[in-house]
């Protein structure tokens, strides 16, 4: 059974930099998981900082390297001078601005049957944003350009740490392609044309146009032109397109450019009827580094299309266009879909691409917009059908742990190698994490626990190749029992 959202179990959270969280379906808090709630985004082609989306692989730094944000210094490497430079030198370059989409590689997952490990994102893992700094390629020619054997440029983020874990098993550094970063890389302080905040990688952000959110370095701290990949995790076998169950590898396709996509975002997403007649519906179509060429729409799971009218100005090829779609509509029940073509031709598909961790999912069918439309809104308004259902609330749970938990709860807290408390938190066990989900909140399902534990995830390690399966069913029980307690 699909996870309910974070946010329909817990009260309204206090988020950093000021977010208001009715703006979003708050998945985790540490590290942070902010979904933008589907009718939070406007019909403009930018999306406001403080409706944005956030992902964060660790938790967040001290707000003082905003604070004294041009004391920050970013080192060099795998140049033919290399050094290294301050935030303060570096804003007395020549700058430019940017805009793209930023998007979450995981956007979409929520829609999969099999329940990836992740936060269960359906749209709002997105926003098309306005980034300025400089080119890397500006600054890399200050000091003479990459070396002779360079293939790559491994960008490392400033987060802490934690102890105890192994340096690759945990470090945000990815590796893009040299002549993608030489080509239109940014080092950006700015966004929105505000300095960037805390939560979205200020004092500086390394910025890939076109490519997903897991290569957009916060805090970026060293730069360097590399011969290989960086070693982390997150390079190595993380963010890795790959079939279901089989693990992550260096050999498998890396999360890189964004396919096209579309969707409706409103109005009627937050479940408000509409009224009959005419009706004016928006959306958003993009495709990493090509941009949009049409975006088509069906009223019909597919059968006919008719064009769409894109609007507003087109801000680049990896920035997203806006579309808009009148039509007469009669009292019932009705599905938006949406179709985009790129401007090197490819059409944005009808279904996803089944993966294991459910990455980069731009299928049509299942983002379509589901609505309801009345002849008399306060009578539609009262209707349980178009109303939000409230959600399930789980049966309390036994005060006592099953066998098998408490069996479970000597390998979460003992046997596990490293221990799960390193970087959980579970108040059962007594444990608070620095790294991982805060489990009392997740609440994670049996399956998700025993996919996760078994495949590894993100700095959690391969936990399969440690435990007997019965010892992984034992942990796993744990886990769901407790985090009810």
């Amino acid at each position: 059974m699909a996870r309910q959202p974070a946010s329909a179990q817990r009260p309204q959270e206090v988020l950093p930099d000021r977010l208001n969280s009715d703006h979003f379906l708050v998945h985790k808090t540490n590290p942070l998981s902010l979904e933008s709630k589907r009718s939070s985004l406007g019909r403009g082609p930018i999306t406001d900082t403080g409706r944005l989306f956030v992902r964060n692989n660790l938790p967040l730094p001290s707000s003082s390297i905003v604070e004294k944000a041009d004391d920050w210094v970013l080192e060099l490497g795998g140049l033919i001078k290399g050094g290294s430079i301050t935030l303060r030198e570096l804003k007395t370059y020549p700058f430019e601005t940017l805009a793209m989409v930023l998007q979450c590689s995981g956007n979409g997952r929520g829609f999969f049957e099999h329940n990836p490990s992740g936060s269960p994102w359906k749209t709002g893992a997105a926003g098309a944003v306005l980034w300025t700094g400089v080119r890397l390629s500006v600054l890399l020619s200050r000091y003479g350009g990459p070396q002779n054997e360079a293939k790559y440029i491994t960008a490392t983020g400033g987060e802490v740490l934690p102890q105890g874990i192994e340096r690759d098993s945990v470090v945000v550094e990815r590796s893009i392609p040299l002549r993608k970063g030489m080509k239109d890389c940014l080092l950006a302080w700015e966004l929105n044309g505000q300095p960037i905040p805390l939560t979205h990688g200020g004092p500086l952000r390394f910025v890939v146009p076109g490519y997903f959110g897991c290569n957009q370095i916060k805090y970026v701290r060293k730069i360097a032109a590399t011969k290989t990949q960086s070693s982390a995790k997150i390079q190595q076998t993380g963010y890795r397109f790959r079939p279901i169950g089989e693990k992550g590898a260096s050999d498998q396709p890396s999360m890189w450019r964004m396919p096209v996509k579309s969707w409706f975002n409103g109005p009627g997403s937050d479940g408000s009827p509409l009224t009959e007649g005419m009706n004016t519906f928006y959306g958003v179509a993009f495709s990493g580094e090509r941009g949009i060429s049409k975006v088509e729409v069906s009223l019909d799971k597919g059968q006919s299309w008719v064009e769409a009218k894109l609007v507003g100005d087109d801000f680049g090829p990896s920035s997203w266009r806006t579309f808009l779609f009148k039509t007469q509509l009669k009292v019932g029940s009705y599905t938006l879909h949406s179709r985009a073509t790129d401007k090197a031709g490819e059409v944005q598909p009808k279904d996803r691409t089944p993966n294991e961790r459910g990455y980069g999912h731009n299928g049509w069918f299942d983002h379509g917009l589901n609505i309801r439309v009345s002849n008399n809104l306060a009578i539609a308004a009262s209707d349980p059908k178009s109303t939000h259902r409230q959600p399930v609330k789980n049966k309390p749970a036994s005060s006592e742990l099953s066998a098998s938990a408490q069996r479970g709860k000597e390998i979460f807290l003992n046997k596990a190698e490293p221990s799960c408390g390193v970087c959980h938190t579970l108040s059962d066990a007594g444990t608070v994490g620095a790294v991982g989900p805060n489990l009392d909140q997740l609440k994670p399902a049996q399956t998700e626990v025993m996919m996760a534990v078994r495949n590894g995830v993100g700095a959690m390690p391969d936990y399969g190749s440690k435990l007997s399966a019965t010892e992984l069913g034992d942990l796993a029980t744990y886990v769901v029992e407790a985090a009810k307690r």
